[in-house]
């Protein structure tokens, strides 16, 4: 009997075991048929645009598989929108919260990932950000959107030489390394790798400018003194990027007109003169206009006209074409009542090509005003208020000058008046409107 007791014994323990094996397994499969059933009745009610039901049941079918990768990525994608939609963290710290545990529960998932990385950036967290796309693009090291944003991400750190090699792999698998040769020289340039810069910048002239341009704005907008600083430090790279141009090409004029244009912006008078001089014994004939022109603009803001006139003669020289310093010269000349019947040629040859243009019709209606001509000058002038493409103080000033010498003396007080409301420069100008008459 005693046998027999301790033979039966483990076989209730063992069905009592398998009973309570097959309630588990019953509930944990209705378990799984109700997550299931609940997280597709969430998709479809956002679908719907019923986000706040859609994420209630998302939650609840998330309450009965803990260990649901999609429902997690889901519900963080429903607290972003929420995030970006109210602009509270908290749901941003949420989203995070989730997509970690579904990074954790499915690592090879790229999207899950992917979404972690965008809320990280949303929320500023660049080294985290960072750090999940370098342990991303390891584990899918065909994604040339990781390497982009890496590059990105790189740059923004000043991680330069890391930056090169996410554009080097990028270019390799896209097979686009040519249309990438701007971004490596913005690599070099900051890591101040000049000579490398140089041999990945197409076009050395419209590069420069381009610098020269986008630091000027930046010094313009800097408010504080380390802004200030910063700027500075990048306009002294820009100058030595100029300096390794020169190098390679000696007869390049941009490189010397736009490190010379930003000497004479910063207030550095004799250093743009002197880069100036360089480039004109350096640069090719045909680049020498170029030149000449710009020290001879130069020479005219420092009100010296001697060395101006000695410059655009040089500048004609070369091209005698050259209508816009034909107007200038011509308009200079008149302004001194200087050879004004050789001013009338050169600012007729400028009208001939540019019939249309108000600033040169302007320029040949002021010569004849300047030579008594005064009925001819009119003639031109209302030409230059018609094609005029925005109200310009100097030529209501001009057109009223004009006609006060023509006899209609309220009529040029109405233009003097209009000339002041646009806030014009003129010294004059007040004393015309004041006694009603021209003066010099």
């Amino acid at each position: 009997m005693k046998r027999t007791v301790l033979f039966i014994l483990p076989y209730l323990a063992l069905c009592m075991s398998c009973r309570a094996s097959k309630q588990t397994d019953l509930t944990d499969m209705h378990d799984g048929y109700a997550h299931d059933h609940f997280y597709m009745e969430a998709v479809k009610m956002n679908n719907d645009g019923r986000y706040d039901s859609a994420m209630d049941l998302m939650s609840f079918s998330l309450d009965l598989d803990t260990a649901s990768a999609a429902s997690c990525y889901t519900l963080a994608q429903y607290y972003m929108t929420l995030a970006g939609r109210e602009a509270q963290s908290e749901y941003a710290a949420k989203a995070e919260k989730l997509l970690l545990r579904a990074v954790r529960l499915e690592p090879d998932n790229y999207w899950y990932s992917r979404l972690l990385a965008m809320n990280y950036l949303r929320q500023k967290k660049n080294p985290e950000a960072l750090a999940l796309y370098e342990d991303m693009i390891s584990r899918f090291p065909g994604r040339t959107d990781i390497l982009m944003t890496l590059a990105g991400l790189y740059d923004d750190a000043g991680e330069y030489e890391k930056e090169l090699r996410a554009l080097e792999r990028f270019g390799k698998i896209e097979d686009v390394a040519d249309e990438l040769k701007f971004q490596r020289f913005a690599c070099y340039l900051q890591m101040g790798e000049l000579d490398s810069a140089y041999y990945e910048s197409d076009n050395p002239a419209d590069v420069i400018e381009l610098l020269m341009n986008t630091t000027r704005e930046m010094i313009e907008h800097a408010e504080s003194n380390l802004d200030k600083m910063k700027c500075r430090s990048m306009l002294d790279l820009v100058f030595s990027f100029c300096d390794v141009v020169i190098r390679h090409e000696p007869q390049l004029a941009k490189a010397y007109s736009q490190k010379s244009i930003a000497y004479f912006w910063m207030g550095e008078n004799d250093k743009a003169l002197d880069v100036l001089d360089q480039g004109i014994r350096n640069a090719s004939a045909k680049d020498k206009p170029e030149l000449f022109n710009l020290r001879g603009d130069f020479h005219h803001t420092l009100g010296d006209m001697e060395k101006m006139f000695a410059d655009y003669d040089s500048t004609l020289f070369y091209e005698p074409d050259n209508i816009a310093v034909l107007n200038n010269y011509a308009y200079f000349m008149s302004l001194e009542d200087r050879e004004l019947e050789r001013a009338l040629e050169m600012s007729a040859r400028t009208i001939s090509a540019e019939p249309y243009n108000s600033t040169f019709l302007d320029t040949y209606a002021w010569i004849l005003f300047r030579l008594k001509r005064y009925k001819e000058s009119l003639e031109y002038m209302e030409k230059a208020l018609k094609y005029m493409e925005t109200d310009n103080a100097d030529l209501f000033e001009h057109f009223g000058d004009v006609l006060y010498k023509c006899g209609n003396v309220e009529k040029a007080v109405e233009n003097w008046h209009r000339a002041m409301q646009l806030n014009s420069s003129s010294r004059t100008l007040d004393i015309k409107i004041r006694e009603g008459k021209y003066v010099e």
